[in-house]
């Protein structure tokens, strides 16, 4: 039987807030040099949320997708670069969203955030859970950016 997109955006949540959102032990994918994974199972699903760096460079690109009976059932793609500095205001970001409110907006964080020294910006384009776009952006209060991401995603099943 296929998953409906409510099971599969409450997988989502889960996830998220045992993941990116906190700070856990990150792995690595045999076979994907450079790669870091969080992997997440509830049930009869799995979740790895994994993204590609470089020593080279800050920018990451990465792919998170939910499996139901190991067919998988949801992708979210994204991509883009942020100073280092800026990684824990975007955790607190993502927090927000994925533990606090639980809200879906886009697959990244709220709207809006801003705090003493940065503020957030999340440009949805599309904002259904099973059809989704956008691009995120931390700047400081002097409008400097210190970072972005793009995102898409959708759902891989029929249901609603």
């Amino acid at each position: 039987m296929q998953p409906t997109l409510d099971s599969i955006r409450h997988v989502f949540f889960e996830a998220m807030a045992s993941g990116w959102a906190q700070d856990v032990q990150l792995t690595t994918i045999s076979g994907f040099p450079g790669s870091k994974a969080i992997s997440f199972a509830l049930g009869e699903f799995r979740l790895i949320d994994c993204y590609m760096v470089t020593p080279h460079s800050e920018k990451s690109a990465g792919v998170t997708t939910i499996w139901h009976l190991d067919q998988p059932v949801w992708i979210m793609h994204y991509g883009g670069w942020y100073a280092k500095l800026a990684i824990p205001f975007l955790k607190a970001c993502l927090h927000r969203a994925y533990v606090e409110e639980r809200h879906f907006y886009g697959g990244r964080g709220p709207d809006f955030v801003r705090d003493e020294r940065f503020v957030y910006v999340n440009r949805i384009e599309r904002n259904d859970f099973g059809d989704f776009a956008g691009e995120e952006r931390i700047f400081d209060l002097s409008e400097q950016c210190f970072g972005y991401h793009w995102y898409r995603g959708m759902s891989l099943t029929n249901s609603r």
